[in-house]
């Protein structure tokens, strides 16, 4: 099933919304959306993050603090009135667009319980994955003093949403981790018949009957116990090996790094369980051809690299369908600002893996404030071929009444935005569109090597529309309409230049323009 309508009200920065319309209508699309700071594209994260996360919850309370206006975790609106109770909802749909099934959360205790009990939603949330910039930074945020440990990572991160079916078919690897931290479960202490204790080692030499039954609950325990910590230690040699692959494959990297992995402890007594939490070092232990040569990894490597171990380990896990549930109703990858936080280098590899590779197992959801990389990404997926699986849209900040709230609109081309500005009479702007159009033509047809010159200083367009030409003659494309865009530039892309841009001349250019650069649209599949 894909997500097909997505309902926010009243929470965050979304308020009163119409029941029967959606904020989004996606029609089960993959979805690609700018937003400037402060239009509210992270709500949308947020929001899917907290429906789906309303099924891990052990307690109703954890859930319905989020939407009580004015608390402290509160995430209602600031304009909401009592008479709009705030809510999510997304509505999914099969592959031909039949069988809608509805997920919900809201204020109500009972439908909160619902969520909680509801196993759908529960492998929904852990067959998607939701990734923004604070993740990786996370990863590597470690002072050169203290130790690389990065179980705390994998314990908020992975393990809620992973199962381990030699551990528990039901539980997943987190919960049964904090049922194991808590201790055996209690017994009555023999001496003490009012008082319960944790049943422990010394137990064994008890001479009653009774309490030799308790020290068998123990012993249960600590065979818990080992099998976690072994079925981690595999689980995480597994990931591992595919990790460094993708690193090496994928990210070009020239080192190995392991998970070096120490279990977790305890020395139960009576009264306390004394656990000690494992601990998770991520070592280098061969770097560019030397082995033994990064001492601590954390220090060392930077923030480049860590950026693409961490990816390396994420993608890792999602490509993982042996420990996650493959039959989930909704598997959708949402990522918010992530590829932000890398550079330009790492940024490209993520986005073609996602677009070639990762689109094939999810449905995306792309988030991002930078006009730069939504422009990148449009022209990628436009490039494949895949602009109709696609619904790419644009956030604003609009007030009405002095209240502020979203906008929402569908996102156009710069062709699509010179012809409606030529239907508008704005000729200035429809030119000023048409550059606009030729610049990303040129900017993805010319392999990026051949952006520069010998003093790698940038090529202009005209220099760019150059380098087309042998492109062109490669790849088929006719060199009269390289001709052409080379005529437009020096005709009509600088408007202020002609006198009266109002004649029928000038108008007659554009039009020749459009028309133009719509046949390369076609030809060359690029989002112009």
């Amino acid at each position: 099933m894909k997500l097909h309508e997505l309902h926010i009200n009243n929470f965050k920065f979304f308020p009163k919304q119409d029941p029967k319309s959606p904020l989004l209508k996606i029609d089960g699309k993959n979805l690609l959306i700018y937003g400037e700071n402060g239009s509210g594209k992270s709500t949308i994260y947020w929001a899917l993050y907290t429906l789906l996360e309303s099924a891990f919850k052990k307690n109703e309370f954890e859930v319905e603090k989020y939407f009580k206006k004015n608390g402290e975790f509160g995430l209602v609106n600031i304009h909401a009135t009592k008479n709009s109770a705030p809510f999510i909802k997304a509505v999914l749909k099969d592959s031909n667009g039949n069988n809608p099934k509805e997920y919900l959360v809201n204020p109500n205790l009972h439908q909160i319980v619902a969520n909680m009990r509801d196993s759908s939603i529960r492998e929904s949330g852990m067959a998607s994955d939701f990734l923004n910039y604070r993740i990786i930074f996370r990863l590597h945020h470690i002072k050169h003093s203290k130790e690389n440990n990065l179980f705390g990572w994998f314990e908020d991160e992975i393990f809620p949403y992973i199962l381990i079916d030699t551990i528990s078919r039901t539980e997943s690897v987190e919960d049964y981790y904090k049922t194991l931290k808590n201790g055996p479960k209690k017994v009555k202490d023999f001496n003490e018949i009012d008082k319960m204790i944790y049943p422990n080692a010394s137990m064994s030499e008890h001479p009653q009957e009774a309490v030799k039954k308790d020290y068998a609950i123990y012993q249960r325990y600590v065979k818990s116990v080992k099998n976690w910590n072994s079925k981690i230690e595999k689980y995480l040699k597994s990931i591992l090996k595919r990790a460094n692959v993708i690193l090496k494959d994928d990210f070009k990297q020239n080192f190995d790094f392991k998970l070096n992995f120490r279990g977790a402890t305890h020395d139960v007594s009576p009264n306390d369980p004394n656990w000690k939490e494992p601990f998770i070092e991520l070592q280098v232990p061969q770097y560019e051809g030397k082995r033994n040569v990064v001492k601590r990894a954390h220090s060392f490597l930077n923030e480049a690299k860590w950026s693409a171990i961490g990816l390396a380990i994420r993608f890792a896990i999602i490509e993982d369908w042996t420990n996650r549930p493959n039959q989930a109703e909704l598997k959708a990858l949402i990522i918010d600002d992530m590829l932000l936080s890398l550079d330009m280098c790492n940024r490209d590899i993520v986005l073609n893996l996602l677009l070639d590779r990762y689109v094939n197992s999810y449905q995306l959801i792309m988030l991002t404030h930078d006009k730069y990389f939504y422009e990148l990404a449009q022209g990628k997926i436009n490039a494949r071929n895949k602009g109709n699986e696609w619904l790419k849209l644009e956030m604003y900040e609009d007030e009405k009444n002095g209240k502020k709230f979203p906008l929402i609109i569908k996102s156009k081309t710069n062709l699509e935005r010179a012809r409606s500005f030529f239907k508008q009479k704005e000729f200035s702007a429809s030119a000023n569109h048409l550059r606009k159009a030729t610049e990303c033509f040129v900017y993805e047809y010319v392999p990026k090597k051949h952006h520069y010159d010998k003093r790698f200083n940038d090529l202009n367009l005209s220099q760019l529309i150059n380098k087309s030409r042998a492109v062109a003659k490669i790849n088929g494309l006719p060199a009269g309409l390289i001709q052409e865009l080379d005529l437009m530039r020096t005709n009509i892309f600088n408007p202020g230049s002609h006198y009266d841009v109002y004649t029928p001349i000038f108008q007659n250019d554009l039009i020749r323009a459009i028309e133009t650069l719509e046949k390369v649209a076609l030809l060359t599949n690029l989002n112009l």
